[in-house]
């Protein structure tokens, strides 16, 4: 017994096929280090990975040099095998080709890295004998008579490494004969024998009637069947052991096919005579008759098989009949039926016509696009399977990447009950984070698109982003850790001059998905497409703890959900980390502006980043309900034909003086307006606003006119959009009140009046911009008397060289003018906020009462004075858009009248007493 430090790395690879997963599985359950290898990056039938996994084509020598790296034993089960649906005659360059590839650049690894032992699976058709007892000394007829090219690949490479073998590198060879057992193959031409009977038996049990049983053959060929627990344990004593010599891991037990038949039949608990056994002459059958000579295993391992025949059979048919009822589970009757009529057949694999082709396009002129097209017209006529929209400036930086496109495809179709081929896959392009810069496609979106790869429109530019967003709208577009490196490109400048094609996020887009859509409509009608929402999050802040909220929402099944992050501070030092942590997700774009360009900038950089059918704005500092995305979801499904939806941005408790009076000031109103309008809504703050992505146009995006800092341009942009919706017989905006955010207090609720100051000259923009909803007031507001103070004050200073007393007396009116305005204010405030309309701010979240209250009240005074709309003498614009009628201009103008007149009141009273 050979002791192997449990320290040490054991490496298997096929790790994720048959034999191999319960190997794996078997030593770290002994609490051996296990590290695992294979083409495919999972397990097969849903079994966790095991160890530390490494997803690599052993016929490259770099991964094998890669995977053997610090490893003390090689256990070697890696092959393209199957039953006689695929070793047969017809595939025998392939299987040699492949599997002697795969064991010499393994071998050769590991004789520079100095693997101490090394366990080779081969195999009982290395013999063509038809002996009923096949011995190890058997194979050695004159000359050799192996089955296939199969068994003379695994007696080929076993003389390589019994040549190789020393005191220093320890060979073990293990001859299997046919072993069996659950999570092997089961169907599709790869299964040997029990595995095929039982499926055809289990087929046979569910369907309604009397069936045919297919035999290859006439039923009198003998074999010897090994479960695989028995085959298990044989292997690891066979590691474990000093026996150099090839042994025997089979069954000695030899029954006929016809034999086998039966007995998988009654271990399904079906009587033999419900079926009609129908033999087929037309298929490979493999040697007359073989099972295994165990005399001298059983002499050197003391192993023999524990497990009869009959055991087997009925645990591995329940694992099967589970595997059946799983896959048929979902289906309705008529597709159930013929599924299971299709089981009562095996395959015969044909390897040369099932090998994958990829076709990597590579245009060499600024033609991009073009050369794309016509590379892939001619792929296409060839009959490649894959088409890899590649440049020819790239850098593959990982090895593998075919295997793993074609297996991150076969995971999309399960995930989204979608034909294999539907979607599209992207490199992770390191020079470009976040972006499909280089996508892969398969023939079933040039079937879709009769050969077409990419339509007309495109130059040299958008093709590749193209492609990710047709996909995306069924949740089919992902990215692959594959890495790829832009050499020229990327995000900087091309080579060239990038000519972008106009308006493809719009109608090329919608009628490349209408064209998918109508394809899948017969073919899949499973395969839903999904609402495609794009989170568009202007920030200057980059703070993460604001970020890592947004970007830990979950969208549901039925939503695809893409977050465009626009940095619009270019020296902020968190960006390193924002891009670090989130950057390389499929779902994740960062772009960050070259200056700061402000928040509608931003918004629009957003919008074309987008390819999304609705936007949903958000503010870089809200913190958002979690269920957000899954209520924006039900309110667009809600109202498919709206321009937008408005919803609520609720404020904290306001525990200051100050932040009582941004309430009272009627600033926040707006802010949670969902709660408050039932439908057409006016207009919404973009700290939570969603919008459809239409093709309207300047009236699509944020007009630039408006301050940095905001002010005027979210009533504009919801007013632009909300007609366009109405010039398309849509809707306006529509309330969304569960879709919430919470928003902080600007200047973490500290005394500042910037903010509303520069919200109030974008916000005075709008009556030039919307006469149609401003209106003549013939008395003046607060800021237009002050102003008119202001000025007085001015004559005033103006006259003193010329004439004092009226210097004196016009300095004296425009003080105690604007002292009369200012108190009119505060006490018209508490006449409407404790007398008039206490309702109004009954519910105000607020500590601040009593004489706290009234002192917010100046609050509200001094707020005017700062945000003194002095461009908007005499006219108002009415906030609601006309929505409640003449209602609010109504009250605004008798405020204004009732203001006028408590300051006039109070004049002549301060006038008498200075008097």
């Amino acid at each position: 017994m050979i002791d192997i430090d449990p320290a040490h790395i054991i490496l298997v690879t096929g790790a994720h096929g048959f034999i191999g997963s319960h190997v794996a599985r078997r030593l770290a359950e002994d609490g051996y280090n296990v590290r695992t290898s294979d083409i495919i990056p999972y397990p097969l039938h849903d079994h966790p990975p095991v160890g530390e996994v490494h997803i690599g084509n052993l016929c490259d020598p770099a991964f094998c040099a890669r995977v053997v790296r610090g490893v003390s034993t090689v256990l070697h089960f890696a092959a393209t095998m199957g039953g006689m649906g695929t070793i047969h005659s017809g595939n025998d360059f392939v299987i040699y080709r492949e599997n002697h590839a795969m064991s010499l650049n393994l071998l050769e690894a590991c004789k520079a890295t100095g693997i101490k032992r090394f366990l080779y699976a081969s195999s009982a058709c290395e013999s063509g004998s038809t002996d009923v007892s096949l011995a190890e000394g058997d194979v050695w007829t004159t000359p050799p008579r192996p089955q296939h090219l199969y068994g003379t690949e695994k007696l080929s490479t076993e003389l390589v490494l019994l040549e190789h073998s020393s005191p220093t590198f320890h060979v073990h060879i293990a001859r299997f004969h046919n072993v069996f057992g659950p999570q092997g193959s089961w169907c599709g031409g790869r299964e040997k024998v029990p595995a095929a009977f039982l499926r055809k038996a289990i087929a046979a049990k569910f369907l309604p009637s009397p069936s045919t049983f297919e035999i290859w053959g006439e039923g009198s060929q003998r074999r010897s069947f090994l479960f695989i627990d028995d085959a298990v344990d044989a292997i690891l004593r066979l590691l474990f052991s000093d026996c150099t010599d090839p042994v025997n891991i089979g069954s000695d037990r030899a029954v006929t096919v016809q034999q086998l038949a039966t007995m998988a039949l009654e271990a399904v608990s079906l009587d033999p005579s419900r079926v009609d056994f129908s033999y087929v002459g037309d298929r490979p059958l493999g040697v007359g008759s073989r099972n295994s000579n165990n005399t001298f295993v059983t002499a050197r391992l003391g192993w023999r098989p524990t497990r009869t025949l009959e055991e087997g059979l009925r645990t591995t048919g329940t694992w099967i009949e589970e595997e059946i009822k799983r896959v048929t589970s979902p289906m309705v009757e008529k597709e159930r039926l013929e599924y299971l009529r299709g089981l009562q057949q095996s395959n015969v694999v044909d390897l040369a016509s099932d090998a994958i082709t990829f076709a990597v396009l590579l245009p060499i002129t600024s033609r991009v696009c073009a050369l794309w097209r016509d590379c892939a017209r001619t792929a296409y006529a060839d009959g490649c399977d894959y088409y890899v929209l590649m440049g020819d400036d790239v850098l593959l930086q990982d090895d593998n990447w075919m295997s793993s496109f074609h297996h991150k495809f076969s995971e999309l179709a399960n995930a989204e009950h979608a034909p294999h081929g539907v979607g599209c896959v992207a490199f992770t392009d390191v020079s470009f984070p976040g972006m499909p810069t280089f996508p892969v496609i398969h023939r079933t979106h040039m079937d879709i698109f009769r050969g077409e790869v990419i339509p007309e429109c495109f130059t040299n530019q958008d093709g590749d982003p193209f492609l990710f967003q047709l996909y995306r709208r069924w949740g089919c577009s992902t990215m692959v850790p594959s890495r790829i490196s832009n050499v020229v490109g990327g995000s900087g400048d091309a080579r060239y001059d990038k000519v972008h094609a106009a308006g493809w996020t719009f109608k090329p887009l919608d009628d490349a998905s209408d064209r998918v859509e109508d394809w899948l409509r017969d073919r899949a009608p499973d395969a839903r497409r999904k609402l495609a929402l794009d989170i568009v999050i202007p920030c200057y802040r980059v703070n993460m703890l604001y970020l890592d909220a947004f970007l830990a929402l979950e969208p549901s099944p039925t939503c695809s959900v893409m977050f465009v992050i626009i940095v619009d501070d270019p020296h902020s030092p968190r960006t390193g980390d924002l891009q670090q942590k989130y950057g390389q997700r499929a779902d994740v774009r960062i772009r960050v502006h070259p200056a700061n360009l402000g928040a509608s900038a931003a918004r629009n950089r957003g919008l074309r980043e987008s390819a999304a059918e609705w936007v949903h704005f958000l503010d870089d500092d809200v913190s958002p309900a979690p269920d957000l995305l899954l209520e924006a979801e039900k309110a667009i499904r809600a109202r498919p034909d709206a321009a937008g939806f408005v919803g609520n941005a609720y404020f904290p408790v306001a525990a200051s003086v100050f932040t009582t009076a941004v309430h009272l000031a009627g600033v926040t109103y707006f802010w949670d307006i969902a709660d408050k309008i039932a439908a057409d809504v006016p207009w919404g703050v973009t700290a939570n606003l969603i919008a459809r992505r239409s093709d309207d146009g300047d009236a699509g995006f944020f007009n630039p006119q408006f301050p940095k800092t905001g002010g005027g341009e979210d009533i504009d942009f919801c007013r632009k959009k909300r007609a366009a919706s109405l010039a398309r017989e849509g809707s306006a905006f529509a309330p969304a009140p569960a879709v919430r955010v919470t928003h902080p207090w600007w200047n973490d609720g500290r005394r500042s009046y910037w903010r509303f100051y520069m919200w109030s000259k974008g916000d005075g923009g709008l009556v030039r911009l919307y006469p149609e909803h401003t209106y003549q007031d013939l008395a003046p507001n607060a800021a237009e008397s002050l102003l008119a103070c202001l000025v007085l004050l001015s004559l005033g200073c103006a006259a003193a060289p010329f004439d004092a007393f009226i210097a004196f007396a016009l300095t004296r009116i425009s003080l105690l003018a604007a002292v009369s305005i200012m108190l009119a204010q505060i006490s018209h405030d508490v006449l409407r906020h404790t007398v008039l309309h206490p309702e109004r701010v009954r519910d105000m979240d607020t500590t601040a009462t009593g004489a706290r209250w009234v002192a917010a009240m100046w609050g509200r005074v001094v707020g005017l004075l700062e945000r003194g709309e002095w461009n908007l003498l005499m006219r108002r614009f009415d906030w609601f858009c006309g929505v409640f009628g003449d209602g609010p201009r109504r009250e605004e103008t008798t405020n204004n009248v009732v203001r006028l007149a408590i300051a006039a009141g109070l004049f002549a009273v301060l006038t008498n007493l200075v008097l």
